[in-house]
Protein backbone atom coordinates (compact mmCIF):
# COMPACT_ATOMS: atom_id res chain seq x y z
CA UNK A 1 0.00 0.00 0.00
CA UNK A 2 2.90 2.41 0.40
CA UNK A 3 3.93 2.22 -3.12
CA UNK A 4 0.19 3.14 -3.98
CA UNK A 5 0.38 6.10 -1.94
CA UNK A 6 4.00 7.07 -3.30
CA UNK A 7 2.35 7.00 -6.60
CA UNK A 8 -0.83 9.02 -5.38
CA UNK A 9 1.44 11.42 -4.02
CA UNK A 10 3.85 11.86 -7.84
CA UNK A 11 0.65 12.32 -9.80
CA UNK A 12 -0.52 15.25 -7.76
CA UNK A 13 3.03 16.53 -8.25
CA UNK A 14 2.65 16.00 -12.03
CA UNK A 15 -0.90 17.81 -11.70
CA UNK A 16 0.82 20.80 -9.74
CA UNK A 17 3.69 21.00 -12.83
CA UNK A 18 1.02 20.64 -14.99
CA UNK A 19 -0.75 23.11 -14.23
CA UNK A 20 2.07 25.76 -14.00
CA UNK A 21 2.41 24.93 -17.77
CA UNK A 22 -1.35 25.73 -18.47
CA UNK A 23 -1.05 28.94 -16.61
CA UNK A 24 1.99 30.35 -18.55
CA UNK A 25 0.50 28.89 -21.58
CA UNK A 26 -0.85 32.36 -22.59
CA UNK A 27 2.97 33.90 -22.18
CA UNK A 28 3.92 31.51 -24.90
CA UNK A 29 0.61 32.11 -27.35
CA UNK A 30 1.32 35.70 -27.08
CA UNK A 31 4.85 35.24 -28.56
CA UNK A 32 4.23 33.17 -31.12
CA UNK A 33 1.30 35.69 -31.82
CA UNK A 34 2.67 39.10 -31.26
CA UNK A 35 6.48 38.61 -30.93
CA UNK A 36 6.80 39.68 -27.38
CA UNK A 37 9.44 38.07 -25.23
CA UNK A 38 8.98 35.06 -22.84
CA UNK A 39 10.01 36.44 -19.70
CA UNK A 40 13.50 34.38 -18.55
CA UNK A 41 11.88 33.44 -15.00
CA UNK A 42 8.57 31.43 -17.06
CA UNK A 43 11.13 30.05 -19.66
CA UNK A 44 13.07 28.56 -17.01
CA UNK A 45 10.26 27.24 -14.58
CA UNK A 46 8.11 25.89 -17.82
CA UNK A 47 11.46 23.32 -18.23
CA UNK A 48 11.74 23.05 -14.66
CA UNK A 49 7.87 21.82 -14.55
CA UNK A 50 8.56 19.52 -17.91
CA UNK A 51 11.67 18.04 -16.60
CA UNK A 52 10.37 16.99 -13.04
CA UNK A 53 7.04 15.98 -15.40
CA UNK A 54 9.45 13.54 -16.92
CA UNK A 55 11.40 12.16 -14.30
CA UNK A 56 8.21 11.44 -12.03
CA UNK A 57 6.01 9.70 -14.83
CA UNK A 58 8.86 7.32 -15.17
CA UNK A 59 8.82 6.83 -11.42
CA UNK A 60 5.67 6.34 -11.70
CA UNK A 61 6.01 3.68 -14.27
CA UNK A 62 8.38 2.15 -12.38
CA UNK A 63 6.14 1.89 -9.09
CA UNK A 64 2.92 0.64 -11.06
CA UNK A 65 5.00 -1.90 -12.83
CA UNK A 66 6.48 -3.29 -9.22
CA UNK A 67 2.65 -2.89 -7.70
CA UNK A 68 1.85 -5.25 -10.86
CA UNK A 69 4.33 -8.05 -9.96
CA UNK A 70 3.66 -8.01 -6.59
CA UNK A 71 -0.66 -8.74 -7.17
CA UNK A 72 0.60 -11.05 -9.62
CA UNK A 73 2.95 -13.32 -7.10
CA UNK A 74 0.03 -13.01 -4.70
CA UNK A 75 -2.97 -14.05 -7.11
CA UNK A 76 -0.21 -17.16 -7.85
CA UNK A 77 0.52 -17.65 -4.08
CA UNK A 78 -3.48 -17.62 -3.76
CA UNK A 79 -4.24 -20.05 -6.85
CA UNK A 80 -1.67 -22.59 -4.66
Amino acid sequence: MEKQKQINQMQGQVLEHKSLLFATDYVVIRNQETGQPIPEDILHERAQARLQISELEEQIRVLEAELAEEKRIEEENVQL
